[in-house]
């Protein structure tokens, strides 16, 4: 934890060379890293409730209002293999200020995240634009077998008091009271809540010594390894032995996450290779069925329009209202630019769908 205790002797330092009673607000280095450095160094300065209330830019009553009284609205969305998931969405108040806390938490972990971590994390313009999944599939192309591990209720299985000893721990080193705080102020009915801005965020804080314990597991057996979100991906250029898997399912374990067996799998080279959706057998690619599923979607649309489309898509009995009908454009949009992000820009299948996802919607086409 050395380089942990030099961060924190540098935002000390820190705060006594730039923080006043009086500073709310500060003049950002032009250079990017060097902004998320600064505001890293902010959020690990804090020592009390109004330091945390200066940095958000809040007043005591309001932080105390969304701790005592946290609004979400909780809501319902459709998973892609079937089933609904359940979100917990904070109110504008209190979502306003999570996406300030989340810059800061993110621009601390962008100075620690271990290098196998490519879910939720910042990347400074200077290091040039990535697609994160794809990112997180290349160490896996190529491989004789490829084992899946899907960590079960990822975010609700954070406790609010495993959050409290998160931010006590090595890492942040907060006092109970200001830990107490933060906790409360990420967490909802005692859980991470899916919806938050923090959460993310948080979650990869949690798994940090998980993330740095499998990454020296896995060096040590050549193995490679990387995460995304509650995705963990291991893959080998000989069989995986029994012994090593139960090291690895373990070491999760130890740590208070259990194992998705519905999404536990492994995957040897004669057969498709899949890393959080992607083909990875001879290198990083987009599935068969994903791009047929697109094209089914775009030839509904073009045959029924896009109201119907999307009842089917969704498998309603009825039409869906103007908020899935918006989030079904969304992602329809979303689904489009992520071929783009894995296969190229100038990919033929990429410019022909974004051709028709164009053309449809810039014309209102049987909306």
């Amino acid at each position: 934890m050395n380089k942990m205790n030099n961060i924190k002797n540098k935002a000390k330092q820190w705060r006594n060379k730039y923080v006043s009673t009086e500073t709310k607000r500060f003049t950002f280095n032009k250079n990017e890293r060097k902004r998320y450095t600064f505001n890293a160094l902010h959020l690990l300065s804090l020592e009390n409730e109004t330091q945390l209330c200066r940095m958000l830019d809040i007043s005591l009553d309001t932080l105390s209002e969304v701790i005592n009284n946290p609004v979400y609205q909780t809501f319902e969305i459709p998973k892609k293999k079937g089933g609904k998931r359940t979100i917990d969405a904070p109110e504008d108040i209190l979502k306003d200020i999570q996406r300030k806390l989340n810059y800061f938490l993110n621009a601390y972990y962008l100075m620690i995240n271990p290098e196998v971590v490519f879910g939720f994390v910042i990347q400074p313009h200077e290091l040039g634009k990535i697609c994160a999944i794809a990112e997180n599939a290349k160490p896996h192309v190529g491989k004789r077998q490829v084992l899946n591990i899907d960590i079960k209720d990822f975010f609700p299985s954070i406790k609010t008091t495993h959050v409290k000893a998160l931010f006590q721990s090595e890492l942040f080193q907060f006092d109970e009271h200001l830990a107490s705080l933060l906790a409360l102020l990420t967490t909802y009915k005692g859980t991470l809540p899916i919806g938050a801005p923090t959460s993310p965020a948080v979650a990869n804080f949690i798994c940090y010594q998980l993330d740095k314990e499998l990454q020296e597991f896995c060096k040590e057996n050549d193995l490679s390894f990387s995460r995304y979100a509650d995705d963990l991906t291991f893959s080998s250029d000989t069989k995986f032995h029994s012994d090593t898997i139960l090291d690895i399912v373990s070491m999760i374990n130890k740590r208070g996450f259990s194992i998705n067996e519905k999404k536990f799998r492994i995957q040897s080279a004669n057969k498709k290779q899949t890393v959080t959706g992607l083909v990875v057998n001879a290198k990083v690619n987009v599935d068969r069925k994903f791009i047929r599923k697109l094209r089914a979607i775009m030839h509904d649309i073009r045959l029924n329009g896009v109201k119907i489309a999307a009842q089917h898509h969704f498998n309603l009995k009825q039409e869906p209202d103007e908020k899935l009908l918006a989030y079904f454009i969304h992602r329809l949009e979303g689904l489009i630019n992520f071929v783009g992000q894995v296969r190229g820009n100038h990919d033929k299948i990429y410019t022909r769908f974004k051709y028709e996802f164009d053309e449809i919607f810039t014309t209102s086409l049987n909306v």
